[in-house]
């Protein structure tokens, strides 16, 4: 067979994907092992396994973002030599990734048309515009293309990646953890929109750590562990138990770790936060945080959850309200007050506010703190050597090296690597915005037993996450907040998650609407 591409012009209406024996390492470390796998159009196909099993890998050969190191890769019974991102697209095959590709000073009509804009005499003409809206009211999404994306949520950035792969004709897409960040209502969305495609013979390639949505739209399904192929199934013959037992490679219950809070007597409040407002949409919190205690902030996408948590680290400006830190009133304008203070965040977006990643891993954990590891402003780089490998295996991040390249970790490691550079730290307190996002089960229960060694640890906890059943799994006490406003507290092991949805939404129970009659 001949050394050559795919182009454009041999694009087939129906789609087979083989991978065959399929190996690929970074630096050394073996990434997939031997995979054997086959996608067709007309498929909703499922990739799933821990962090660090392969899937997003697997997932970037396929969208041309990383080659093979051996095995082959056919597509349409034509083994492919040279591959990349722009010939995927051109061959009909584009990746949104689970870190988004987009410019943030443009506006989200020329981010869905990069590149690919129709023009006479370098004019931008009006089928563009209308393929915009031809795709809006197929899709619902809501997008205004007139505004930038810096300005959008991650939730909306992630619509602009899926319009963009629409909008380029692909008839097949791979998807990274494209629900990571979306309400209930926009998975249900995404999902209907599968759906469409594919009865329209489109091959979707889904990866996520959402075993429900796993199972509730896709008919086949792809089991990763440790860089192998454990199986591949109709999605009918699985369930959520069988599924973790595949990627845990042992039976596993899903379920929150219980905590030992009689290592604290007499916990201290160490924040009171009071009648808080800012600049972007606090209009008036108050809550207070003891003591190795695990405090929730509930509300939807919107509420001003991450508007909290910033203005408490000194990311966003506070206009009314008090913050009293261990007894004193402090006015925090900047981060760098904040942990000096002994406060840090895990923001969001790890890629933009949390890691840097032209450094490894030993420079990213020590970066806030390089006092620690500095003997008369000189580093000791053994002391930091000792210090973050000991980090390494606490927090069980992978590969257990000081001087790995974070850019190739899976996502739950990188997640790790963020709790490290915190715990390093020493913090007194650590706000938590989405600490599991894009993150599996098995990562997820040892974040869940991080956040639990650090409230036994006398660490107080300030929790945000879109999982509604997270906080309520691990939170002591939580706030429901909405427009802005805190306006209940609760005791999670003794309220139903019902009765907070209904609350958030404002909506009634139909017994109560009953009883009003």
């Amino acid at each position: 067979m001949s050394e050559e591409s795919i182009t454009t012009k041999q694009i087939d209406s129906f789609y087979k994907i083989t991978l065959s024996n399929l190996n690929k390492s970074f630096a050394g470390t073996e990434a997939l092992n031997n995979i054997n796998v086959e996608f067709n159009s007309g498929e909703i196909h499922g990739l799933v396994g821990q962090n660090g099993a392969g899937k997003s890998t697997l997932g970037k050969i396929i969208g041309g973002t990383h080659n093979l190191s051996t095995g082959e890769l056919i597509i349409n019974k034509k083994k492919i030599y040279k591959w990349t991102p722009k010939l995927a697209l051109d061959s009909g095959i584009a990746m949104i990734h689970q870190e988004l590709a987009l410019v943030p000073e443009m506006t989200v009509f020329n981010n869905i048309f990069l590149g690919i804009e129709k023009n006479k005499f370098g004019i931008l003409e009006n089928k563009n515009l209308k393929l915009f809206y031809d795709l809006e009211k197929n899709i619902g999404f809501g997008l205004d293309p007139n505004v930038k994306v810096s300005t959008l949520r991650i939730a909306d950035q992630q619509k602009v990646e899926i319009m963009r792969a629409l909008a380029r004709n692909a008839k097949v897409i791979i998807m990274d953890e494209p629900t990571s960040s979306l309400t209930n209502d926009e998975v249900k969305r995404l999902h209907l929109l599968m759906i469409k495609l594919q009865k329209q013979n489109y091959l979707i390639i889904y990866v996520s750590h959402f075993l429900e949505s796993i199972l509730s739209v896709c008919n086949k399904v792809t089991i990763l562990r440790d860089g192998k192929l454990i199986r591949t199934n109709n999605i009918i013959n699985e369930n959520k138990t069988s599924l973790v037992e595949a990627m845990l490679g042992k039976s596993a219950e899903i379920a929150y770790p219980k905590r030992n809070n009689s290592k604290i007597v007499n916990p201290t409040k160490i924040m009171d936060v009071s009648n808080l407002k800012t600049e972007t949409g606090v209009k008036n919190v108050s809550i207070n945080i003891k003591e190795g205690e695990v405090v929730g902030l509930l509300g939807l996408v919107g509420s001003g959850r991450t508007e909290t948590l910033r203005a408490i680290f000194g990311a966003d400006k506070i206009i009314d309200g008090n913050i009293t830190f261990l007894n004193q009133n402090i006015k925090l304008k900047t981060p760098k007050n904040a942990i000096k203070k002994g406060i840090v965040m895990i923001p969001e977006d790890r890629r933009k506010l949390g890691l840097v990643f032209s450094q490894n891993t030993k420079s990213n954990i020590t970066i806030t703190n390089l006092e620690k590891i500095s003997d008369v402003n000189i580093l000791n780089n053994t002391k930091e050597i000792k210090l973050v490998q000991k980090l390494i295996n606490e927090v069980d991040i992978k590969p257990d090296t000081t001087e790995g390249n974070i850019s190739y970790y899976s996502g739950g490691n990188q997640q790790k690597v963020l709790f490290a550079k915190w715990i390093f730290n020493s913090p007194k307190l650590i706000l938590l915005d989405e600490p599991t996002r894009g993150v599996d089960v098995g990562a997820k229960r040892k974040i869940y037993e991080l956040i639990n060694k650090l409230a036994e640890s006398g660490v107080g906890v300030l929790l945000v996450s879109s999982e509604l059943e997270e906080v309520m799994g691990l939170a002591d006490r939580a706030y429901l907040i909405k427009n802005g406003k805190t306006y209940d507290e609760i005791i999670p092991q003794n309220t139903l998650l019902d009765d907070v949805l209904f609350s958030l939404f404002e909506a009634k129970k139909d017994n109560e609407i009953k009883n009003e009659y």
